[in-house]
């Protein structure tokens, strides 16, 4: 009897986790193409998190990203957060948040997923880093960091020389 009972727990509970492994899959990649004369410079980045208070994934990341923060007071980093704990009262709202950073299709793509931030750089609407509940406080910095400090396209360089 145990067995017929385990075996449903572990498909609801698959279908809990996949609306947090789908951004992992669906999301475009940043462009690993580099070369070794283009330096490093900062560049903003929108740092994006899809949030609501009943996620349990949420109630884990969102003191560890508020810890992280301060760290990045000075940076250009823009802490964003799709709260879609009233969704149905303030949906008009959120979407309109994404339009005015200028990532409403990212936000159209994982639109009521809660549990995750995405790394997001506003100029190419490209995500280059998810934050999940498996990163520490460490973690989640270095992920900033690296997102902050990618190296420039191969055709800005162009334009700039």
């Amino acid at each position: 009897m145990f067995k017929k009972y385990s075996i449903v727990l572990i498909f609801f509970a698959l279908l809990a986790v996949s609306p947090l492994l789908r951004p992992l899959f669906n999301t475009a990649q940043a462009s690993s193409i580099a070369s070794p004369t283009i330096t490093a410079q900062e560049q903003p980045v929108i740092a994006a998190m899809f949030y609501s208070n009943w996620c349990g994934a949420c109630q884990i990341l969102d003191p560890r990203i508020e810890a992280v923060k301060p760290a990045f007071a000075g940076h250009n980093v823009d802490f964003v957060k799709f709260d879609f704990s009233y969704a149905l009262v303030r949906g008009k709202a959120i979407k309109a948040l994404a339009e005015e950073k200028g990532i409403a299709n990212i936000y159209a793509k994982n639109k009521g997923r809660t549990g995750f931030m995405l790394l997001i750089d506003p100029a190419t609407q490209t995500v280059m880093d998810i934050v999940t509940i498996r990163d520490s406080k460490e973690a989640i910095a270095a992920k900033l960091q690296r997102s902050l400090h990618r190296a420039l396209p191969v055709r800005a360089v162009a334009k700039a020389g």
